[in-house]
């Protein structure tokens, strides 16, 4: 009986490991160039502090839907424009990301804005787009992830479909 208990636990550490470093490798990965960066070097918004700059409709401030497209059609955060990144962390060609995410700078016209980026848990997606943007000439200090993402996005009052 003791070792069914032993063969139990060791099993179950051994998934809580695997899952502990897939996540932790993803979250140090800055996919433009491939090398490794802290994640403490990204800032975080709460969905709290979102909500009041979405009910407040603040300029200062852009919501960058960085999921795929097809879901962003699907229900995104009143007034947050669509910038899907799913191609740079598919490991695919990363033209297209590049290609939506400047897309949307050009379309909100300002580089000096605060970007806050919503994603599906506040990881990779978000972390793809920080790198995008910042090659593309944005200021680290102006760029901010939803934390735990779209998971953590609890106002249903303010999505639109």
């Amino acid at each position: 009986m003791n070792k069914k208990y032993i063969s139990l636990f060791l099993v179950i550490v051994m998934i809580a490991s695997v899952f502990a470093g897939c996540s932790d490798n993803q979250a140090k990965q800055t996919p433009s160039e491939g090398s490794q960066q802290a994640e403490e070097d990204y800032q975080y918004i709460t969905a709290d502090e979102l909500k009041t700059i979405v009910s407040e409709d603040n300029s200062d401030y852009v919501v960058l839907d960085v999921r795929k497209k097809a879901d962003y059609d699907t229900e995104h955060v009143k007034g947050s424009i669509s910038a899907d990144v799913d191609s740079i962390v598919s490991n695919e060609n990363n033209d297209p990301a590049k290609a939506n995410v400047d897309t949307a700078l050009e379309e909100i016209g300002s580089k000096d804005k605060k970007f806050v980026l919503l994603c599906y848990s506040g990881k990779r997606y978000a972390q793809a787009a920080t790198g995008l943007l910042k090659d593309a000439g944005v200021s680290a200090d102006n760029i901010y992830t939803l934390e735990g993402g779209y998971k953590g996005w609890t106002f249903s009052d303010l999505l639109e479909k």
